[in-house]
């Protein structure tokens, strides 16, 4: 039985080291949420978790933000940035920029990539003081929803689509969004549910399982193939077609594949 599913889916420090570092960091993992599957002796259960969030555009994901585990965006100038994928102050090493989340007056959120677009150096986080986000590289100058205030940059910071439902921040992220093919198999190892997807470069995935809709859900281990141990919980992309094998053990819940987020 084959299910096609649509899925929705970084302390602050210079990043050039980023990489070493990651395994001290706390991963933001509950950001991502989706649609999920399940299968067990040959029945089949889809359902999505969170429906109140839908990318508009094709390919893109949706990260959700809660804000209130964020203390900075409790008030007004308030500013964070997400990692999906390591970077340097010079660009990220991987698909994606640094995602930043500014908030306004009157509780106005605003979603923006942190590509200065004058050189492509990465942004920081809204500095209240400075009333500006600055680029380390060349000084260009951002207002909290991300229009120019000062060059050499002539262009603004490219914003993303959010909503907020009062606690969840949904932000739509261009080429985020991937579908995941999920197929029942038998192997050594016992029953098992094969879980294929696109990957993007060096953006870490995990597989997630939630006994219920309101379940905080727990990390499950997989192999690589059909019969390996399922020992791994970390896959990291590199733009080609991943296969992961998890064993099913629940005859209900949900099954995710989730981009580990970390704030940078």
């Amino acid at each position: 039985m084959v299910h096609r599913v649509k899925s929705l889916d970084g302390r602050r420090q210079p990043f050039a080291d980023l990489n070493s570092d990651l395994s001290r960091r706390r991963f933001i993992r509950h950001f991502v949420v989706g649609t999920a599957v399940s299968t067990f002796l040959g029945r089949g259960w889809l359902a999505t978790l969170v429906a109140d969030c839908q990318p508009a555009a094709l390919g893109a994901g949706i990260l959700r933000v809660r804000v209130g585990d964020f203390p900075a965006l409790q008030n007004t100038n308030g500013s964070v940035r997400l990692a999906l994928n390591p970077f340097t102050q010079s660009g990220p090493s991987g698909s994606f920029y640094p995602v930043l989340i500014n908030r306004g007056s009157n509780g106005q959120f605003f979603s923006l990539s942190t590509q200065c677009q004058h050189q492509s150096c990465v942004v920081p986080t809204f500095n209240a003081t400075l009333g500006a986000s600055v680029c380390p590289c060349h000084g260009s100058r951002y207002s909290i929803n991300g229009s120019v205030l000062a060059g050499p940059t002539t262009r603004p910071l490219i914003a993303y689509t959010n909503s907020f439902d009062g606690t969840i921040l949904c932000v739509e992220i261009p080429n985020l969004g991937y579908s995941v093919n999920a197929t029942s198999v038998q192997s050594g190892p016992g029953p098992r549910l094969q879980l294929r997807f696109p990957t993007k470069s060096n953006v870490k995935y995990q597989v997630y399982f939630r006994q219920s809709v309101t379940d905080a859900g727990t990390v499950v281990p997989f192999s690589t193939t059909s019969d390996g141990v399922a020992g791994s919980s970390v896959l990291t992309g590199n733009n080609a077609t991943a296969t992961l094998f998890v064993d099913r053990t629940n005859d209900t819940g949900f099954y995710s594949i989730v981009v580990q987020v970390v704030q940078a």
